[in-house]
């Protein structure tokens, strides 16, 4: 520390002592607890942030969802990462008050990504089959309901579908379409699938660790909750044939991932054994009041897409239409 420096601080601490200025003017942006007396008192009283339900009894213990945080969500394709999520955002809208902004260029055409979704709601298939179907009534009256509920963000011919550009139009739907909702999410589906202008002075480390920082502040200035679904990178196989289960170090790039993240979810499913259950891997909570690191099962419905509680009775499957846990 220079002598120069250090004759500056004193001056400024001797003046600070004399009453001309005050603590703010010369460190603006440091805060002591007595600053922040309201809010603490607010939290006594009324509680942490409100955290919503997944739907799911068994998930709610390792996971919830709140505003301004955001969850990655990663998998081996063809495990049901994106199936889930999708299962989870009806869950929310079914209990509460929710409005998402979807982009999910993977999912296309729109119409049937929102098939998807209503053939989830209804609990009853979309197509032809043994099952009963939905009613063309019911079909009009689920569409109306996700009106309200889900928006989704298509690829633009004229500008660059980059994370600025992509989270530029989430803000304007939740803007507008939003404002009467009390929760607001957004859904990033696939990460690869978007534009990734990277300045070619800049690593791939160092680009992740920003775009994800940037991420972080839009969840906490629009006070929503962002999903990014990243695959990660070719697991091999085990003796037996399985991968294993990836973790958010296995997603190209950084470990930023991991470290960037409020919350960590792995879908896996054993691919080679005749069944629907499927595995949650809740890999990190940054905040307890969320959850906290587990393995969840949950029972995957063929007929509707939906997901079930291990304890529940299981929902009738046989369909004949070929859709496995994985279907993304």
């Amino acid at each position: 520390m220079s002598d120069t420096f250090t004759k500056d601080a004193l001056q400024e601490f001797n003046t600070l002592h004399r009453g001309n200025l005050t603590r703010k003017d010369i460190i603006p942006r440091l805060l002591t607890a007595p600053d922040m007396a309201g809010e603490i008192l607010r939290i006594h009283r009324t509680g942490l942030p409100p955290r919503c339900s997944t739907g799911w009894v068994t998930v709610d213990k390792h996971y919830t969802v709140a505003p301004g945080q955001w969850t990655l969500v990663t998998g081996i394709p063809g495990h049901g990462k994106s199936e889930w999520l999708d299962a989870l955002i009806v869950n929310l809208a079914e209990a509460g008050d929710w409005h998402f902004a979807i982009y999910s260029p993977e999912n296309f055409p729109q119409a049937q990504h929102a098939a998807k979704l209503i053939e989830k709601h209804l609990r009853k298939p979309f197509g032809r089959g043994p099952n009963e179907r939905r009613s063309e009534t019911e079909l009009i009256d689920a569409t109306a309901w996700m009106g309200l509920r889900f928006g989704f963000i298509e690829q633009s011919q004229e500008q660059p579908n980059d994370i600025d550009e992509i989270l530029r139009n989430c803000w304007k739907w939740l803007r507008f379409y939003g404002e009467t909702r009390k929760y607001r999410g957004i859904v990033l589906d696939p990460w690869n699938e978007l534009e990734h202008q990277r300045p070619r002075d800049m690593s791939e480390t160092e680009y992740i660790s920003l775009t994800l920082a940037k991420l972080r502040r839009f969840a906490r200035t629009m006070n929503c909750h962002i999903w990014v679904v990243a695959h990660p990178k070719i697991l091999q196989r085990d003796r037996d044939g399985k991968r294993p289960i990836p973790t958010p170090y296995d997603i190209s790039g950084s470990a930023h991932w991991f470290n960037k993240s409020d919350n960590c979810i792995t879908i896996w499913r054993d691919v080679n054994a005749d069944t629907q259950v499927v595995q949650v891997h809740v890999q990190k909570i940054r905040f307890k009041n969320i959850g906290r690191p587990g393995l969840v099962e949950l029972r995957y419905d063929k007929v509707t897409g939906r997901y079930f509680d291990m304890s529940k009775p299981s929902p009738r499957t046989e369909w004949y239409r070929e859709r496995e846990p994985g279907e993304d």
